[in-house]
């Protein structure tokens, strides 16, 4: 899959479109700036450097080149090797060898070397007794060379069977508990006469991926039940591949939610995607299709769910049918979507009034856009920009932490950090931890292998010090990834380096920026305490949980830009704050109601400030949802101004600024929809009474009082 911005230029090019930018921009729109801003302008400008001089990359191109290898130290199970001796060969059967291998080493990490490994049974990703659904780790040597693959015309996957996965994870395990599975850099391979085949079966819960997987069916004519079947959430599905299949990916249910970023399906036989009643997050989207890339269903009033799209290509098409079908009342947010050779790209029917968008789609919001204040209508837009990969250095540049030994292991994990080598790795433990260690020198990045933990004991336990302190060092970017923790009060990161810093993977929050105008990414993270400030910001798949008594926040801007895609959080306190010139923009939110919310705890303020919000509410009523605080004034957006979903309900775009503060890039036109469209209407009293005012000829214009066009 080809990323959607292709940022192949010559230095030439390159060169030219710096000047331009620079040429651009007015001298008089930075005299004006704080020096706050003026660093996240410089911060900005810089990433744009680098991304423009990036070589293109696609994600073949990426599994061709990869070479995941660890050291002998590092307590993986190699799944050739004693006493399960898988063979890999494409001929011999090894299902019983890999069940055995993931059976019996739950916590540890699989590693499952190039080759083709034939299975005729599903291979079950749990423990032999099926109760115990959480913290596996299946990694691949890479995406291309490791194949589990279906033997052809199987029985149980055949015609009048049911659909059956040949890859299962912590399916109908009961509870959500399902934290921490990972699976990554492998193909499924379902065979050539297999009907019901399901490529992976995937159910994880606050923190979990499936990263650089591809999901096909090699049948002639594409057959299979569903390539990816997702359950539970929140989830991170990045950088995956589906071929063939009934139904790509679905998504069915209800009270989770899902991120995706980086799908490519093609050869689809019904949808590309289904979701139905879920929230679901996507982003970097490709498509090649003739049936519709995107069903979002739902299952009668008001069973819908939530489905966000940012940046789309959706290629194929069929003359009678839609890209993206959102005929059932749910909610939808699309910006970036290019369709080309379906009659439309979007097809959206709420209360009853159908309408049609054509290709390109700058931006489209399926319901009226929430206001509390008049603001521009429209998303925010800020920058995005790709998470760095990981870098799986030579082995020789690998230091080990071994913590079995010690009682208190900090000594021994600054020595590792000091030792010069650029990857530091954690095999299988719990590392413990009594006073704030600095990542310095050669260092740029820290593993977990498994179940890899932190322990905050002594008196760092009690103190909000910080683990793990980001200083300066010579590599530019720091990555630390694969860890949960228990630190008591402790802080997981304090960021005192303008060096970028890259979380991923992590059961771990706690985090403080010190240093203006560096950059911070998060991906598929769980933790609360979340301070962010004078920065860069991207989040993806971030789940938050902090509650009354605990004392803590989840997130706060202080004046930073924040941009986040898929945020769960549940409990009692309020989701973000945002304020000193701060802005949030935040794409596919999920509230979940686990306990009732006291009155006047609101789950987003805006302080004098900027926000675009989607997200939904899932038996869950902050009181209000939404706080705006403008020149003094305050105003509220409560439950009774949002929109009917499955126990809850949603905003599929709130916005609250004033004009000027949204990107440059952002292009989008108003709302509540953009491009062509079948049906136009424009006056200015509705029948209930209701005034308002058409936002631009030639658009669909709903009204918020008597919900008609």
């Amino acid at each position: 899959m080809k990323y959607r911005h292709d940022y192949s230029l010559s230095l030439g090019k390159t060169i030219q479109r710096i000047k331009q930018t620079f040429v651009g921009c007015s001298i008089q729109a930075t005299t004006g700036m704080g020096n706050r801003h003026r660093k996240l302008l410089l911060s900005f400008l810089m990433g744009v450097l680098l991304i423009l001089v990036t070589p293109k990359l696609t994600l073949t191109q990426a599994a061709t080149n990869e070479n995941i290898v660890f050291p002998s130290g590092a307590d993986v199970v190699n799944v050739k090797e004693a006493p399960y001796f898988a063979k890999g060969d494409g001929v011999t059967d090894d299902t019983t060898a890999l069940q055995n291998a993931i059976s019996e080493n739950r916590l540890k990490q699989i590693y499952i070397p190039n080759g083709t490994y034939l299975v005729s049974d599903t291979v079950d990703i749990s423990e032999g007794s099926n109760i115990i659904n959480k913290r596996f780790f299946i990694q691949g040597q890479s995406q291309a060379g490791t194949i589990l693959k279906l033997k052809d015309n199987t029985s149980r996957f055949g015609g009048g069977a049911s659909p059956t996965p040949v890859l299962k994870c912590a399916s109908g395990g009961g509870a959500a508990t399902a934290f921490r599975n990972m699976i990554r850099n492998i193909t499924v391979d379902t065979g050539q006469g297999n009907p019901e085949a399901i490529g992976l079966r995937f159910s994880a819960n606050n923190y979990g991926v499936v990263e650089h997987v591809t999901l096909r069916s090699s049948d002639s004519n594409h057959i299979g039940d569903t390539g990816l079947e997702l359950s539970g959430g929140p989830l991170l599905v990045k950088n995956v591949a589906i071929d063939g299949f009934d139904t790509g990916l679905a998504y069915t249910g209800a009270l989770y939610s899902a991120t995706v970023d980086g799908l490519t399906l093609s050869n689809q036989g019904v949808y590309g995607i289904y979701n139905k009643r879920q929230v679901l997050s996507i982003r970097n989207l490709v498509s090649d299709n003739s049936v519709p890339a995107i069903k979002n269903d739902s299952g009668g009033y008001p069973a819908h769910g939530l489905l966000t799209l940012v940046g789309a290509t959706l290629n194929g098409g069929a003359a009678n049918q839609s890209a993206i079908e959102n005929t059932h009342d749910g909610g939808l947010y699309v910006r970036d979507l290019t369709a080309n050779g379906y009659q439309y790209a979007i097809s959206n029917k709420v209360d009853s009034v159908q309408t049609h968008q054509v290709s390109p789609v700058n931006e489209f919001v399926s319901h009226p856009i929430l206001s509390a204040f008049n603001s521009p209508q429209t998303s925010l837009g800020l920058p995005i920009e790709e998470t760095p990969e990981s870098v799986w250095d030579p082995l020789d540049d690998w230091a080990v932490v071994d913590g079995a030994a010690q009682k208190d292991d900090t000594a021994v994990i600054q020595a590792a950090i000091d030792s010069g080598k650029t990857t530091i790795y954690f095999p299988k433990d719990t590392y413990k931890v009594s006073s704030t260690i600095e990542i310095r020198g050669n260092v740029q990045r820290l593993l977990g292998v498994g179940a890899a933990k932190i322990e905050a004991i002594g008196n760092l336990e009690d103190s909000t010090d910080a683990v793990f302190r980001i200083v300066d060092g010579a590599a530019p970017v720091v990555i630390i990834e694969n860890f949960e923790s228990d630190l008591g009060k402790a802080f997981g990161f304090e960021h005192a380096s303008s060096r970028t810093l890259v979380l991923k993977h992590l059961g771990m929050g706690g985090y403080r920026n010190l240093v203006s105008g560096n950059q911070l990414f998060i991906e598929n993270v769980s933790g609360w305490r979340w301070y962010f400030k004078d920065q860069q910001v991207w989040a993806t798949q971030l789940n938050p949980e902090a509650s009354s008594e605990s004392g803590r926040i989840n997130i706060e801007n202080d004046g930073a830009d924040l941009w986040l895609m898929g945020v769960k959080t549940e409990r009692d306190v309020p989701v973000i704050t945002t304020k000193n010139g701060g802005r949030t923009e935040l794409l596919g939110g999920f509230l979940y109601g686990n306990r009732g919310i006291p009155n006047g705890t609101v789950g987003f303020l805006n302080n004098e400030s900027s926000q675009s919000l989607v997200f939904a509410g899932y038996n869950s009523s902050y009181k209000p949802y939404i706080r705006d605080i403008r020149g003094g004034v305050t105003k509220d957006v409560n439950s009774s101004d949002m929109y009917a979903m499955k126990y809850g309900k949603m905003s599929p775009l709130f916005v609250g600024y004033e004009a000027g503060q949204a990107s440059p890039s952002s292009t989008a036109s108003s709302q509540p929809s953009t491009g062509s469209s079948s049906s136009t209407y424009d006056p200015s009293v509705c029948p209930a009474g209701t005034t308002f005012q058409a936002l631009n000829s030639g658009v669909v214009i709903f009204c918020k009082g008597c919900r008609k066009l």
